[in-house]
């Protein structure tokens, strides 16, 4: 968003999503027949520097739910958006067949070249779901935000 100023009735709040990564927290709103609105907990100032506003932000996304649980008909999200964990995942089996694969080209596959393409999926798909556990998507209540989505 460009940062400018914006007004959207609670009645128009159709989603909200609750997003991390490291330490960057983000609230997306999503009002209805308008474009998503993202608020994060860092401010950028000029000369590409960023001020960290976790307090505010943790208050803002309290206040927030607060006010819809009564006033819209909203639903809570968070974590990762399912179809891109999706995409990972068939990268990966893809990328771990054509290792696979590639491995029995050279003769350095000495067990089945499906089975090795099997064991290389498996592994990379829990590395995937290991790396991403705490994001995973779910739907919350708003009385109980996950705790994990708002900074400390």
């Amino acid at each position: 968003m460009d940062g400018s100023a914006r007004a959207v009735p609670y009645a128009m709040i159709t989603a909200i999503r609750l997003c991390r990564s490291r330490n960057r927290f983000k609230v997306i709103v999503q009002p209805d027949g308008q474009p998503a609105i993202a608020i994060s907990n860092q401010y950028y100032l000029s000369g590409c520097e960023c001020e960290d506003r976790s307090r505010q932000y943790a208050t803002f996304v309290r206040i927030l739910h607060f006010h819809l649980k009564s006033k819209s008909a909203t639903t809570y999200m968070c974590g990762k958006h399912l179809h891109r964990l999706i995409g990972w995942a068939c990268g990966l089996v893809v990328l771990s067949f054509i290792a696979a694969f590639v491995l029995e080209y050279y003769n350095l596959n000495p067990f089945s070249t499906w089975g090795v393409a099997l064991l290389f999926s498996a592994f990379s798909l829990l590395i995937l779901v290991a790396l991403n556990w705490g994001r995973m998507p779910n739907i919350y209540n708003p009385d109980q935000i996950p705790f994990q989505f708002l900074p400390q």
